[in-house]
This record gives structure tokens, sequence and C-alpha cells, in this order.
């Protein structure tokens, strides 16, 4: 039969597991965001590029905040993805010298209570630490999303200009 200290340490366990998953799933999609920003940008840069390269053409200036603020929104969103992924402390289940040898002799139900307490304490500083990186990937996505739609705007502007005679 399992004991109750088993199960909670158990349980315990499998909250420091998740965090440490939502800590990578957090990371990845913020490397999707630096992508597809970084993308976005380049695909932006030749755009302006290739319309720009007629001698005869010009981008309409109704055009350049759109671009401009779509180009800034980008970049913004990139940056804080990046940040997204700055290492930062996790809690570590600590346990110095002189708390180990004075707790040696316990009882191994005091010594998984000792060592759950620990990992809680770790578990709570790890979901803080998730929890900014979701905010800031939130950030992200939300200046990603208003960079597209600022793209599309000027988009729409040289389309529209470009049908005018």
């Amino acid at each position: 039969m399992t004991e109750g200290f088993e199960v909670y340490a158990e349980f315990v366990k499998r909250l420091a597991d998740a965090e440490v998953a939502r800590r990578g799933s957090l990371e990845q999609k913020a490397g999707a965001v630096i992508t597809t920003s970084g993308t976005l940008v380049t695909l932006l840069f030749g755009l302006v590029a290739v319309i720009t390269a007629g001698s005869t053409y010009s981008l309409p200036r109704e055009a350049h905040c759109w671009l401009v603020g779509s180009l800034v929104l980008f970049v913004l969103a990139a940056v804080i993805a990046l940040a997204v992924n700055i290492p930062r402390p996790y809690g570590q289940a600590e346990l110095s010298k002189v708390q180990l040898t004075s707790s040696w002799s316990d009882t191994a139900e005091k010594a998984q209570a000792v060592v759950a307490g620990l990992h809680l304490k770790a578990v709570e500083k790890a979901r803080h630490v998730n929890d900014v990186k979701a905010w800031m990937l939130v950030a992200a996505f939300a200046a990603e999303v208003v960079a597209v739609f600022l793209l599309a705007v000027a988009i729409g502007i040289v389309l529209h200009e470009a049908r005018l005679p």
C-alpha cells in the first residue's frame, strides 16, 4: 500500500515537472515570434526595395507612417520575445550542509516532507518566472498582430495608389 507521503511527493514532483515543461513551451513559442517577426521585417524591406526599385516610383506618403509603425512593432515583438529567452534563476530545491547534517537521521517520512517543501518553494519561484514570461509572450504576440494590421493598411494604401491614373 502506498504511504501518504509518497503520494504527496509524487504530486510535488509532477508540479515541478509541469513548470519545467511550461518553461520549454514558452521559450519555444518565443522562438516562433522571433522567427516570424524577423521574417516579416525582411519581407517588408524586400517589398519596399522591389516597389521602389524603379526610378519613377516612390511609396505613397500616406503609407510611410503605417510601414514605420509596422516595422517598429515587428522589432518590438522580436525584442520582447528575445527577452523571454533570457536565462533567469528558477527556483532550485536547496538544502544547506548544516540542514542536511542536522536532519540526516530523520525518518523517511520526515525527509520526504522536507524535500517536498523545498520542491514546493522551487515550484512557486518557477511558476512566478513562467507567469512573467507568459505575459511577455502575450505582449510580443499583440505587438506582432498590430504590426501585421499596420502592414496590411500600408499595403492597401500602396495598392490603392497604384490603381489611380
